[in-house]
Formats: structure tokens, sequence, C-alpha cells
């Protein structure tokens, strides 16, 4: 059985517009019973803040009410759970509420709990709840039943405190109950007719409205539908079998029915002139862009390749720069240490039988000299390489800042001389941290030999050290009074092979790897490297090294072993 589109929709649409009715009904509904609870648990809060504030009266007022005018003491009988008892029981009197004070260790049998107000108690004393309230049948009525705990305060330990069993002023014994002990609760019964009936009237009201809504809207949506779709739809029905029978001169009439229809119209009629012009060469289209999408296949293919073998050799070609440079830096570093050796020979031959003169003393301080900063340079460019290769890790310790200045001094203080350059150090009281004690003295070797190398004859260094505690890092400055570093070479003087000088005719001799070096291993504790300079004036490096780093429990051995 065919169904018109008119009815389809019109049953869409109500069913819509009934499901919308349903989940409003249901919406209102659970609102309104939400809204119910929380007006009743409100006004339930409401009374037994009443409540507590009567108790707290009588409990204040004791003395006044048991103490004559002349100081004697006389008990009146009048205390806080009698007046309490008394006040909810004319308040359950006079309205259609039940308020009582209950307590699963009654001194009152008709203060003894039922089920549910045991419930509470046991909730109160386990959860710590503050409140305890749910709906209830009591006696064929629907109520809103709701407890408050009564914690025992220390005006009230005189009855039922310690010590358990002896007499208290209304004769009854002590239990030796202790102060915050839960020892009863206020106990509430609110009648829910009057919320319910008004809940109830609230939905039939919404049910009538949306099923007259509902109808309504039903029927005007399907009176609209048949005007602006169904009909101009019927007729586009019509034209789009013709057209499928072969007849492309086929041509919708313009309708006013709305905007979109007469759009649907025009493209129609334009599809249709369109559709014979170009059939006739839509498989020829069809194969070129085929065959021009397959070359573009091909050529990405083939770009994909050469790009896979670029990356390929560029690796391959990185690897072994950094292979040659290990290879040729072990290679010059051997001789070069035999050539020490040969030095140190010579020289205890010296001090045993030839007199040295001046001059002697002048080339062997020079020689040593060279061989110390190229074997500084060849570290560097070991240390270089082991980074390049992944081979270089920090190996973490306690650092004593002064064993690293200690051996500072013994390195730079010559070179300093040589150029009359002063020299100063200023270190503050550092505590040990963890770091990498070699490369820690690695990179303030290279701060410091750079800072004599650029400072001119009779210039100044200056190495300091300082705890920073609110960054929680170790600052270490090296500022000299040398030329200083324009602000367009400030970066690149941090790259390999590069100095602020890179002509050919440069004054400073060094592989330019001294402040890459520094950067590199400031990185691998977590550090910063910053510098001030102003040209003519010198410049300022500062390392910055956390103090927080730690030790594994391996480590902690191993340095406590080797000590």
């Amino acid at each position: 059985m065919r169904i018109k589109l008119r009815t389809k929709i019109a049953v869409l649409a109500l069913v819509v517009v009934a499901a919308f009715v349903c989940s409003n009904v249901v919406w209102e509904h659970t609102r309104g019973a939400e809204l119910q609870e929380a007006e009743l648990v409100q006004q339930a809060r409401a009374l037994s803040a009443n409540m507590e504030a009567f108790w707290e009266f009588m409990n204040q007022n004791q003395d006044k009410i048991n103490y004559s005018s002349d100081g004697s003491f006389e008990f009146k009988g009048l205390q806080c759970s009698i007046a309490g008892r008394s006040a909810g029981a004319f308040f359950s009197r006079d309205t259609d509420y039940t308020v009582r004070y209950i307590s699963d260790t009654p001194r009152n049998r008709a203060d003894e709990p039922d089920p549910f107000e045991q419930a509470a108690l046991d909730a109160f004393r386990t959860k710590e709840q503050v409140e305890y309230y749910a709906y209830e049948d009591v006696d064929g009525r629907r109520v809103f039943r709701y407890l408050k705990p009564m914690v025992l305060e220390k005006s009230c330990l005189s009855c039922h405190g310690d010590p358990a069993g002896e007499t208290d002023l209304s004769g009854y014994p002590k239990e030796g109950f202790a102060e915050g002990y839960v020892y009863g609760a206020l106990s509430m019964q609110i009648p829910t007719e009057v919320y319910e009936a008004a809940s109830a009237e609230s939905a039939a009201l919404d049910v009538g409205f949306s099923l007259l809504l509902s109808v309504g809207c039903t029927a005007i949506i399907s009176a609209g539908i048949s005007h602006l779709v169904t009909r101009p739809l019927s007729r586009m029905q019509t034209a789009m079998k013709k057209v499928g029978e072969g007849n492309y001169a086929t041509r919708l009439p313009h309708t006013d029915s709305s905007d979109e229809m007469a759009v649907l119209s025009r493209g129609f009629n334009d599809m249709t002139e369109k559709l014979e012009q170009s059939q006739g060469h839509l498989e020829e289209l069809v194969s070129k862009r085929t065959e021009a999408l397959e070359k573009a296949n091909g050529e990405l293919a083939r770009q994909s390749h050469q790009l896979e073998q670029a990356n390929a050799a560029l690796a391959e070609e990185n690897q072994y720069r950094s292979d040659f440079l290990a290879m040729m830096s072990h290679e010059l570093r051997t001789p070069l240490s035999a050539s020490m050796a040969f030095a140190d020979i010579l020289r205890e031959r010296q001090e045993a039988g030839r007199q040295a003169g001046e001059d002697d003393e002048r080339l062997w301080r020079e020689m040593e000299g060279n061989h110390k900063t190229l074997l500084s340079l060849i570290d560097n460019i070991l240390a270089m390489a082991r980074i390049d290769a992944g081979r270089e890790s920090l190996q973490p310790q306690f650092v004593d800042i002064g064993d690293v200045v200690g051996l500072l001094q013994a390195t730079i203080t010559p070179l300093a001389e040589r150029k009359s350059i002063e020299l100063t150090f200023a270190v503050d009281e550092i505590p040990l941290f963890v770091a990498d004690a070699e490369k820690l003295r690695r990179i303030v070797e290279n701060l410091m030999s750079n800072a004599v190398k650029f400072t001119p004859d009779g210039g100044r260094v200056v190495f300091s050290a300082r705890h920073n505690v609110e960054a929680r890092v170790v600052e270490i400055s090296v500022a000299d009074t040398g030329c200083g570093i324009p602000e367009k070479s400030r970066d690149a003087i941090f790259e390999r092979f590069t100095q602020a000088d890179s002509s050919a005719s440069r004054n400073h001799g060094g592989s330019g790897l001294g402040l890459a070096l520094v950067r590199e291993l400031t990185e691998m504790h977590g550090g910063t490297v910053e510098l001030k300079s102003k040209v003519g004036e010198g410049s300022i490096f500062t390392v910055c090294i956390p103090d927080g780093l730690s030790l594994t429990k391996e480590e902690i051995h191993g340095q406590d072993h080797a000590h």
C-alpha cells in the first residue's frame, strides 16, 4: 500500500508533537516532584531550626530556671528535653504535622524510634549525615519524613555523661555518653496531600493544553505542506518521469509556492537543458580526467620515492659526519696526549740536570698552554660527537660548586696572567646540589676560556655563582670587558662552528664549538643560557642549573660507596 507524502508528513508531525507533549509531561512531573521535595526539605529545615533554637534557649536558661533570686538551687523539672518534647506535642496537636524527639536509649518509652527512625540514627552515626529524609506511607496516608541528629554538647554531659549509672538532677541514671555522641534525633512527618493535589491539577492542565496544541499544529502543518511541498513535488515527479523516458524538452512551469520550489524548478529546467548538451561529451571528459589523475598519481609516487631516497642519503651523511668527527678526534687526541707526556719528561730531565733559562721556561709554558688548548678543543669535538651519536648522558651526583671553582682557577688563571687580565671569583654559599660534575666543569671552563680569549690585555673577567632560592636554580655568571657581541649575532654564536666574527680574517682562533657545547650540556640538565652584551663594553653569560634534580637509590648508594 502506497501512502502519500502529505499523509506521511502529517503522521510524522503528529508523532513528533505527541512525543514532545509526552516528554514535556514527564519532565514537568519530574520537575514538580523535585520542586515539591525541595520545598518540603526547606520547610523541614526551617521547622527543625526553630525547634533547635527553642532547645538552645532552654539549655542556656537552665540556671535562671533552677536558681532562685537568693541564689539557692531548686530543680524545677523543666529540662531541655521535656520542654522540647512538649513543644513538639503542642505543634503536632494544632497541625497535621508530627514533631517528636526520638532516641534508641530513651528515658521515655514514647521516644523509642520506629524502623525508619532507627535507620536514620544508624546513618547519622556511621555515615556522619546531617539530615535524613524520604517519602513513606504512614497509617494509609503519604507523608514526608525528615530527621536531624541531636549531638550531645558539653552542657548535656551533666545529665547524660560520666559516670554511667549515677543519678542526675531529674532522677534518671546517667548513660555515660561522650561529647559529640549522636544521642537521638528530631523526627518530623509532613503530610503531602496538598502538594500532590496541586501537582495532579497542574499535570492535567498541561496534558489538556498539549493535546489541543498537538491537534492544531498537525492541522496547520498538513495544510501548509500540501500547498508548499506536496503539490509542487507531484508536478516535479511527473516531469522527472518524462525526463527518464528521454524527453529532455520537458520544462516545469514557474511556481510561487515558495522561493525554494521556484529555485528548484529553475534548476530542473537548467539541468534538462544542459543534460542533452553534455551527454555526448561526458564519456570523453571522464576518460581524460581519469588519465590525468593516473599521471598525477604516478608523479606523486615518483616524488615520494625521491624524497625517501633524499632522506635516507641525508641520514647516512649525518651519521658519516658524526662517525668521522669521533674517529678523527680520537686519532688527534692520542698523539697529543703522548706529546704532553714527552714534555713532562723533558721538564723532569731539566729539573734533574741542566739549568733552564728564562727563554726555555717561556717556551715550555707556551707549549704546555697550546697543548691544553688543543686538548680542550678535542674534548669539545668528542663531546659534540657523543651527543650527536646519542651516547652522551647525565651522570648525576652531589656537586660542591667550590670544587668546580678550584679546578677552574687552576686552568684559567695561567691563561689570564698571560694577558694581564684581572680575574675575580665571587661565589656565595651554595648548598650541595645534584648535577653532572664533569659536564658542569666543562660548561664553566668554556665560558671562562671564551671570556679570557675575547677580553683584551689588561681587561677584567668576573666569575660569580649564587643560589636563587625563589627560582630554585643555581645561577653561574661570567662577565667580561671584551669586544661585546652584536645583537644580530647573539643567536648564531650558540650554533656549532660559529663565532660572532666568522670572517676568514678573524682575530681569535677556536673551533666555534664552545658555546654550542655550553648550550647542549646546560639543556641536558634542564637549564637555560642567557646572554647580555653591549658592543665595545663586554658580555655577561648566565647559566641557570635547576637545583631540583634527584638521584636514584642506586646512584646515591654508588656515591656513598665511593666516599
